[in-house]
């Protein structure tokens, strides 16, 4: 990514990070900003908030429920689910390093520095090798900087050099911490210590509510270093290295001794070997999947700031064909995306929240957790399919957190065995209930969803000492809701209480109005009665999120219930457990139709509140799930099409993170137009430069919320190559305008490696590197040869029902060419 000048604001500043470190780099002339994230930084400890007092009031809640007295099950919800405190720890920045060149008077207050941009100004960002470079003459001297977040040494690299005869004296730097929030008037520091430890290292340190956080930077140059003890100043330099790192109580006892101990070993190595292993690293994991579309489906300024740089012709398999000399939008969006994902996300890190490591605020929107009624879960949609699954272990670890927190919790509220997450989780694995927000807060999915991910990791890798260390896991969130669930007195066993996450339908009652906001918290709305009310009573439509078995609940338990008996197979064990699993997976309400052709979201046809409702959670089992499928279930997959449309229709689909959802669903559906024009959408109202999904907030400003970003990324993948009915489908939904391109490095189900390569629509080669011995199932597409790579002989594909099956051998690249 290219752009002429530097970042006005946050959103449109250049994100790198290693997992653990994360920075934005506005690539300022005068004081250039790196706004720091640590993963680890999380406000306070882990607070106990189980309410032991929802046990008792359980059973009444649920008689409402059934009775549809909503309004009165409202109330006791309000003071029964609700945690104590109500709301669990948040995500907060670092703070920011700030760096002043060549400045005369730096780091005054009400002072502004000489910002001024050159004519021959350039930041990049290069996605492949994770480098942000910035470049441009002042005062005839050709000044660049180099920054990256190195994973092996667990430092920001930021290395700057000038070019002029001599060089000597043509770089002076001022550098120093801050850590302030605005109160609207003047900024408020927020640390305890800021100041310099030694001649070339300055820290940041303080503590946030209990979690003591420091921060450091090492100054190697060679020029003067002078220490002011606030700040340290460079002069007369030539080149400068900064190394940054942090951590908190909740990795290290000693902080500063490890920060200390992290830069001198930093040091040691040297810019020129971090940065050697940092290309090695990161490149290698980059170049492993890559989309390039050859004919530009769109092509744009970057946000009005210059152009986008097309990825460099890479190495394709062979068979693959020649590279490509330039990329469109969505190849640069998918081609980000895993730059995202391999810069927030590695091992040993905390899962991505909902900023990933690239958080702007103190205290960010929705607090910065895991919410995990679509959220976290989408964060790593694309971690499997974009050849990405080794940071999948970061949410693993997630989901181990939450275990004896979610076990205490199912004893505590509910008397129940096994484990259970609501809709919220923070790094301590909170699974009490979140906020008293009824459209959310006494959903109890959340760790079923998550436990889904360990079985989707299991079924690309087909590693059974994988299955074999989590499967006990799964079961443990599948055992409470045997316990949970509670007949409906229609022979159904339904969750109950429960919300369809976020939506609201209408109810009848008959009560008194109450202003906005009243008890119930929902909007009351007088309407005129479908027949003449009782003498002396009013009807008035009461819109409440509250339910019994909504369609997305018994997906997802169907889902992991049926995750749980296969594992148990696969591994032999023949768990008595299974048994129960089988026979409550019976019990649960089906999927229902409704009278437009719609698929229900509830268990009967209610009147929708918010009939453009973003969040489309009763189409689950379409994407990520695939209980309804055009194999097995191919009314339930129109109506659940319909249901998408009629969203839409009313409002649905404005941006960010539900429009990816969108494309997924379209993928799902076959549809490469509708997923062409949600992907083109999606670029044009990401509210940035460089891609990253922020959408318009409150009063003029944005929110950034990273699983946009990853959930186009998964769609767009499923657009091209398909693997979730147990056969491998190539460019399932081809956006039409996509004529030609290739991708390379997409992961199947089953291990499998798929290379594509397509032109005027239509299958030009592809390559499966087998992951396992055993058939490949190929649908869709009609081979006119189909052979192994490296002379292995001729292949006699069987015909099936609707493709063709090799038997593949692990490690044997199988080349396919179309007609």
């Amino acid at each position: 990514m290219l752009f002429t000048k530097p970042a006005e604001s946050w959103k449109d500043a250049l994100p790198i990070g290693n997992g653990r470190l994360g920075a934005m780099v506005y690539g300022a002339t005068g004081v250039e900003r790196l706004q720091l994230n640590d993963d680890s930084l999380w406000y306070g400890g882990f607070v106990e908030r189980n309410n032991p007092y929802l046990k008792e009031r359980l059973p009444e809640i649920r008689n409402l429920v059934l009775q549809r007295k909503m309004r009165e099950a409202e109330g006791l919800i309000a003071k029964y689910f609700s945690a104590a405190p109500a709301s669990m720890r948040h995500y907060t920045t670092l703070g920011e390093l700030q760096i002043a060149l060549n400045q005369d008077r730096a780091f005054i207050m009400a002072e502004n520095p000489d910002n001024t941009v050159p004519a021959d100004y350039s930041a990049n960002l290069d996605l492949m090798q994770g480098i942000a470079t910035i470049a441009y003459s002042q005062k005839g001297i050709r000044q660049s900087r180099e920054l990256f977040a190195s994973y092996n040494s667990n430092v920001i690299c930021c290395h700057y050099t000038a070019e002029q005869t001599p060089a000597k004296g043509a770089i002076k730097l001022d550098i120093k911490f801050d850590r302030s929030a605005s109160n609207g008037f003047w900024p408020v520091f927020l640390a305890d210590e800021c100041r310099t430890i030694r001649d070339n290292t300055l820290w940041l340190g303080g503590n946030a509510g209990g979690t003591l956080f420091g921060a450091a930077v090492r100054v190697v140059t060679d020029g003067t270093i002078e220490n002011s003890y606030t700040r340290l100043s460079v002069h007369n330099a030539s080149e400068v290295t900064l190394f940054v790192t942090a951590s908190t109580s909740n990795r290290e006892a000693d902080i500063q001794g490890s920060v200390l101990h992290t830069l001198d070993e930093a040091e040691k190595k040297g810019y020129a070997e971090i940065k050697a292993e940092h290309i090695a690293d990161f490149e290698t994991e980059m170049r492993k999947c890559v989309l390039r579309l050859h004919t530009p489906h769109l092509t744009s300024p970057a946000r009005g700031e210059g152009h986008l740089e097309p990825v460099a012709p890479l190495p394709l398999r062979e068979g693959l064909g020649e590279g490509s000399d330039g990329t469109s939008s969505p190849a640069d969006y998918f081609n980000f995306g895993r730059y995202l994902l391999l810069s927030g996300g590695r091992a040993g890190s905390a899962a991505l929240n909902l900023q990933g490591i690239w958080c702007g605020d103190i205290a960010p929107a929705w607090d910065g957790k895991y919410t995990t009624n679509i959220n976290i879960q989408m964060n790593y949609w694309p971690a499997e399919v974009t050849g990405l699954g080794h940071t999948h272990f970061s949410l693993f670890d997630l989901i181990k957190k939450t275990l004896p927190n979610g076990r205490k919790t199912a004893q505590v509220m509910y008397g129940c065995r096994g484990a259970v997450v609501h809709h919220n989780t923070d790094f301590y694995g909170d699974t009490a209930p979140q906020d008293v927000y009824f459209a959310s807060t006494s959903w109890t999915m959340g760790g079923a969803w998550m436990a889904l991910h360990l079985w989707e990791h299991y079924l690309y890798t087909v590693d059974k000492t994988f299955l074999k260390e989590w499967l006990p896991v799964m079961k443990e969130f599948a055992l409470f809701f045997i316990d949970f669930l509670s007949d409906d007195g229609k022979g159904h066993l339904v969750t109950n209480p429960s919300v369809s996450p976020e939506n609201r339908y209408y109810i009848e009652q008959k009560l008194s109005p109450l202003p906005l906001g009243g008890v119930g918290g929902g909007q009351h709305i007088n309407i005129t009665p479908t027949q003449p009310p009782p003498e002396g009573e009013e009807y008035y439509d009461y819109d409440t999120p509250i339910c019994a078995g909504p369609a997305m609940d018994n997906q997802i338990l169907r889902a992991l219930f049926a995750a749980c008996i296969e594992g148990d197979k696969i591994l032999g064990e023949a768990d008595p457990l299974c048994r129960e699993f089988a026979e409550a997976a019976k019990k649960l309400p089906e999927n229902k139709i409704g009278s437009k052709g719609q698929l229900l979201e509830w268990q009967e046809e209610e009147k929708e509140a918010i009939p453009g409702m973003s969040h489309i959670s009763h189409l689950w089992a379409v994407y990520p799930g695939n209980q309804i499928n055009k194999k097995d279930s191919p009314a339930l997959l129109a109506a659940a099409k319909k249901s998408l449309e009629m969203r839409l229709a009313n409002g649905a689909g404005d941006g960010g993170w539900p429009l990816a959802w969108y494309i997924c669903q379209a993928a799902r559906f076959d549809d490469g137009a509708m997923a062409g024009a949600f992907i083109d959408k999606m670029l044009a109202t990401t509210n940035t430069r460089n891609f990253l999904n922020c959408v318009p907030g409150q009063n003029n400003d944005f929110i950034f919320q990273i699983d946009g970003n990853f959930g186009a990324t998964a769609g767009i993948a499923e657009c091209l190559m398909q693997s979730h009915l147990g056969c491998i489908e190539l460019l399932p939904a081809l956006p039409p305008s996509w004529k030609e391109g290739s991708v390379t490095g997409l992961h199947a189900r089953g291990g499998h490696i798929v290379n594509i390569q397509w032109k005027e629509g239509k299958l030009l080669k592809a390559e499966i590197q087998a992951g396992s011995d055993g058939p490949i199932y190929v649908s869709g597409i009609t081979p006119h040869l189909t052979s192994p790579a490296r002379g292995e002989g001729q292949l006699n594909p069987i015909n099936t029902e609707d493709g063709w099956t090799i038997n593949a051998k692990k490690g044997i690249i199988y080349v396919i060419e179309g007609k």
